[in-house]
């Protein structure tokens, strides 16, 4: 779909990698809530996904070995989020 050329530098930016991945972790939320139990509750849900997030989509395997694009790493996010919504079940 995205037609990524391993033999061509990215066009992606580390800085658009962490932003993009804090954002991220930032949409994820599993407690809903503003208070700060909630938000406590909300992030110790989320603690060993964000880590896995990290993990995986840091900034040296995305750009050097996965050779995502800036579109490609914007679907590649979308996704992810898409996914873990699908994946909660509703009360």
């Amino acid at each position: 779909i995205f037609h990524i050329n391993l033999r061509t530098p990215t066009d992606l930016s580390p800085l658009r990698v962490i932003e993009g991945v804090r954002d991220l972790a930032k949409k994820i939320i599993v407690v809903v809530g503003e208070d700060k139990l909630s938000k406590q509750a909300n992030e110790n849900a989320t603690l060993l996904f964000d880590c896995l997030l990290r993990a995986t989509l840091c900034t040296k395997q995305v750009a050097e070995e996965f050779r995502l694009s800036s579109e490609a790493f914007e679907w590649l996010l979308g996704e992810i989020e898409t996914r873990f919504q699908q994946a909660q079940v509703q009360p």
